[in-house]
């Protein structure tokens, strides 16, 4: 029971949620009834803590999922085959980092858009400090598929793209993704995970912390997008895409509108999901979701993005960013947002007449006998959705990546 408790307050500890309970007075737009229902389809659960499933765009079908505690596997025909495509886990563990916070935790992981040609992706990471009393380090890297085996990566080939140094790194990375403009997005949090003398940086441009950042990965050293909104701006990382994040683990881009959409976690007043546009100010730490979390009457509000749908901490811990749906298997979730809370609730959203979102919870049918604690969302080749998480049963702790079906 001791092992279990430690195992959940890790994976806690990586989404940065805070169970604390404060009042709020947001009203929320969602519907009281739901005749949608799902249910879940058991891909695999020979992971410990699967947290993304990424597939590349090279005919070969084959579905590769990320465990956070370190590895990246390959999935064919409901098969993890035997040996990890990346390891990195059993990389530097001397200096005592074990675990979802320590050396070799993998955040995700992304396919460059040409990879059926130049066989490069990218992993986000916490990687050894140079020495003991250094902080860890997050970092992106460039790693080469293997080219006499396409199933293996080629350690050896990985060139360091980006480091950030912090102590509050190690649980403050999030995903990487290529947006539809051919440009790698990285997500940073601003989360002071118990540190009460920690200073947030959300809103300093001068820092990577609670960003959205945007780069060129087709060179190297990476470049900055000419059009990136503080390209000339004294005293601004020119990396900066948004800001004002807290904790932003995972996000989308509709492959219909081509927008930006994600979940930022909460302290513990509200979880909000967010459109993320250009030089977007999201609000943090004076704004959680629609609420006050840091009072200061001198900081001009105007200017904040306000999300487009709220809920309440009362009954949630985190919330996890999942994907449009445009598959066949599920028609009432068509054209819809998909998502959840790490403690197991399904949502949709959905954009009304009048442009407002609506949330909507989805009914499990066959819910795992242990409560499913959800750590992401993800689609396949035929627009199918995926949700990867873990079961705290009493055996221990158990992954699993389930398929949505009506």
């Amino acid at each position: 029971m001791k092992i279990k408790l430690i195992y959940v307050t890790l994976i806690l500890g990586f989404l940065s949620c805070n169970q604390t309970k404060k009042k709020t007075s947001t009203q929320e737009n969602v519907k009281t009834s739901n005749p949608n229902s799902i249910r879940f389809e058991l891909l695999t659960d020979a992971l410990n803590t699967p947290i993304q499933m990424s597939i590349p765009d090279d005919n070969t079908h084959r579905k590769f999922l990320t465990d956070r505690s370190g590895q990246i596997v390959i999935l064919e025909n409901k098969t993890i085959l035997p040996i990890p495509f990346l390891q990195l886990n059993t990389a530097q563990d001397s200096l005592g980092l074990e675990g979802p916070e320590g050396i070799g935790t993998i955040n995700g992981m992304a396919f460059h858009p040409q990879f059926s040609g130049n066989h490069k992706f990218y992993v986000c990471y916490n990687a050894a400090p140079s020495i003991a009393s250094d902080p860890v380090k997050l970092v992106i890297s460039e790693f080469l598929a293997d080219k006499e085996n396409p199933n293996l990566a080629n350690k050896e080939s990985e060139i360091r793209v980006l480091e950030v140094k912090g102590d509050q790194v190690s649980h403050n990375g999030g995903k990487i993704a290529f947006g539809p403009d051919g440009y790698l997005y990285i997500s940073i949090g601003d989360d002071a995970m118990g540190d009460e003398n920690y200073v947030h940086h959300a809103q300093d441009l001068n820092h990577f912390y609670g960003k959205i950042l945007r780069i060129n990965v087709n060179t190297m050293p990476y470049t900055i997008p000419s059009d990136n909104p503080f390209i000339d701006i004294t005293n601004a990382k020119p990396e900066i895409w948004a800001y004002g994040l807290r904790k932003m683990w995972r996000y989308t881009f509709d492959p219909k509108s081509k927008q930006l959409f994600g979940a930022d976690v909460g302290k513990g007043q509200q979880e909000e999901i967010d459109i993320v546009t250009k030089g977007a100010n999201l609000g943090w730490p004076y704004m959680e979701g629609e609420s006050i979390y840091l009072e200061d009457n001198s900081i001009d509000k105007s200017g904040f993005k306000p999300p487009i749908n709220t809920y309440s901490n009362k009954d949630s811990v985190c919330i996890i960013s999942g994907d449009f749906y445009y598959g066949k298997e599920n028609p009432n979730l068509q054209n819809k947002l998909v998502f959840g809370d790490f403690r197991g609730s399904i949502f949709s959203l959905s954009q009304e007449s009048n442009g407002k979102w609506t949330r909507e919870l989805l009914e499990i049918q066959n819910k795992p006998k242990d409560v499913f604690m959800i750590c992401g969302f993800d689609t396949d080749e035929d627009n199918e959705l995926y949700v990867m998480g873990f079961s705290n049963t009493d055996a221990g702790p158990k992954g699993a990546v389930y398929k949505i079906m009506h």
